[in-house]
């Protein structure tokens, strides 16, 4: 099976666009499963996008500078 990624800036077409993909003999529309915040948290942790700070004028130095 094969897939795509349409991304799709206008989303007045999207009912016209589902209407002509599920019109194909063998196409079918996946729902895009959101994201949730613990997800996003824990793809933080393994991309080592995660800060550590002493307190909180030290977070604040090392955001500020």
């Amino acid at each position: 099976m094969q897939q795509i990624t349409i991304n799709i800036e206008n989303p007045a077409i999207l009912p016209s666009l589902r209407k002509i993909l599920n019109a194909l003999d063998g196409v079918s529309i996946v729902p895009q499963r959101r994201r949730k915040g613990i997800d996003e948290a824990e793809e933080d942790i393994r991309k080592g996008r995660v800060y550590k700070a002493d307190s909180v004028d030290d977070m604040f130095e090392q955001i500020l500078g």
